[in-house]
């Protein structure tokens, strides 16, 4: 693992989310972003996150949504509302 890896590992996911939505309200000053912001952070979390997983389990959606703990239909919703391609495994393509 790399030093920048490393770094990033000792942080962990939430100091990194901390991290970066510090950086976002500095990068704005005085102004304050636009009404819904939950949503919108949610959501460019939640697309690398089903877009990972998908990679790592070869595009099974039934264990994608085992693994994240969401129900099948939500997961096939999801990737539907976040314009997720699912890309076949070479040996199924």
């Amino acid at each position: 693992m790399d030093e920048l890896n490393n770094q990033i590992y000792k942080i962990g996911l939430p100091g990194i989310i901390k991290k970066y939505m510090t950086n976002y309200y500095d990068l704005h000053g005085n102004i304050l972003p636009a009404e819904g912001l939950y949503q919108c952070v949610m959501k460019e979390i939640e697309k690398p996150l089903i877009e990972v997983t998908l990679s790592r389990l070869n595009g099974n959606q039934v264990k994608v949504a085992k693994l994240l703990g969401i129900n099948r239909n939500t997961l096939r919703r999801k990737i539907k509302e976040l314009n997720i391609s699912i890309e076949k495994p070479p040996n199924e393509a």
